[in-house]
């Protein structure tokens, strides 16, 4: 899809922030008619488990990991699921989040800020590296002493035990401040790795975090998770523009990253950008898509993986035929994840059926629950759409709903 200019516009409102136009907040609105997501392959491995894990969550940690495209960027969408979950299983923390403010992407429950200078971004959206680790971005220190703040939106009274994903050429070290109280961690060279660091614990929002020299560091995100250990955690890893095959562009490291933040549940929601691509290679985007849901099971072998289709977009709005105006692999795509999911075991959601099938964005659009372009929802949008996720996934863990 195309990414239209005005990031800074992005940033300073509320609005879903992605590569493309702003939207407004807006008021709730009637849902549209919605057909019934379609369920496929029943016997998903390890879904007992992940029901037992749930059911236990008061007393243990539920960590939910999301990578995705701009759907997931804005924390909309993978927000409302994180609000819904928690409320029904219990807080366990704010999750994984990027290291420094990324333009075009933004967190529900948190903000990160930096001073001016102090940091230089790289991105694995639009942007070459061989360091890139779990999340798609490198924030790498430009003076001593380059910190970072993060701030609840809503400010909740919590502790939080923060961590930093990191790759260190040498010793290096960094300081946590939170009121009057600092404390310092050690970060040890990692060989050219990334790793976690010692965890600070009991820390309450806002905190700064600060290192204490900027030579060979670079950081990949802060994971921030409550100090019970107990509840849902549920970390949203989005790229505007993305597609499955950046997972390509990480370092080959990714996966023992995501290991270490134990996911019980990966969410895979890519397709969006694939299905505008006219000249999509389906067979290779299939093969992809079979070869990360292997490499996933491979590396989490006691996890549940679910598939999020892709939602209903228009490419073409003067087209008068339905079929003419939608993204030319539309169809082509939603069909591959549709069995993929089927053959690997994985959990499949058809967000596409659940907005009402072929073109029904019109309606949303119609409706205040999708933007002008037609290819991203409102705020409203998305959380309805989380709330269609939200039942679905609670009716895979065999859960009674009114």
């Amino acid at each position: 899809m195309r990414h239209l200019p005005g990031v800074i516009a992005l940033l300073m409102s509320f609005a879903l922030l992605s590569s493309c136009a702003p939207v407004d907040a807006v008021q709730a609105t009637p849902a549209p008619a919605v057909k019934k997501a379609v369920t496929y392959n029943a016997a998903v491995p390890n879904l007992a488990a992940l029901t037992a894990r749930f059911k236990s969550a008061n007393r243990s940690p539920i960590s939910v990991v999301q990578l995705g495209d701009s759907h997931t960027a804005a924390d909309l969408f993978s927000g409302e699921m994180r609000r819904l979950l928690q409320a029904q299983y219990g807080d366990g923390g704010i999750g994984f989040v990027a290291a420094t403010p990324v333009p075009g992407t933004r967190y529900e429950r948190v903000i990160l800020t930096t001073a001016k200078r102090q940091w230089a971004l790289v991105s694995a959206r639009n942007q070459q590296s061989a360091q890139f680790p779990l999340g798609g971005y490198l924030a790498l220190p430009q003076v001593a002493g380059a910190q970072v703040r993060i701030a609840e939106r809503q400010p909740s009274g919590q502790r939080y035990r923060v961590s930093a994903l990191y790759q260190a050429q040498a010793n290096n070290s960094l300081k946590a401040r939170d009121g009057a109280t600092q404390v310092s961690r050690m970060l040890a060279a990692t060989g050219g790795q990334w790793r976690f660091s010692p965890v600070f614990n009991n820390i309450a929002l806002p905190v700064e975090l600060s290192i204490a020299q900027p030579q060979g560091l670079a950081l990949g995100g802060w994971n921030i998770q409550g100090q019970k250990n107990a509840g849902v955690t549920y970390s949203a890893l989005g790229i505007n523009g993305a597609r499955l095959d950046v997972l390509d562009k990480w370092q080959a490291g990714w996966l023992d990253t995501l290991k270490a933040l134990r996911p019980d549940l990966v969410v895979l929601a890519y397709g969006t950008n694939e299905a505008f691509d006219d000249e999509l290679d389906l067979g290779l985007y299939e093969r992809q898509l079979q070869g990360k849901i292997a490499e996933l099971r491979r590396t989490l072998p006691k996890a549940v993986i679910l598939l999020v289709g892709a939602p209903d977009s228009i490419k073409h709005r003067r087209a008068q035929a339905c079929a003419a105006a939608q993204p030319h692999s539309l169809r082509q795509v939603i069909q591959i994840q549709k069995t993929v999911a089927r053959q690997s075991g994985a959990l499949y959601w058809d967000w596409q059926a659940f907005m009402g099938g072929d073109c029904s964005i019109r309606n949303w659009q119609a409706r205040e629950m999708a933007r002008g372009d037609l290819v991203h929802l409102t705020a409203d949008g998305y959380r309805q759409s989380a709330e269609g996720l939200y039942r679905f996934l609670r009716g895979q863990l065999g859960e009674r709903l009114p």
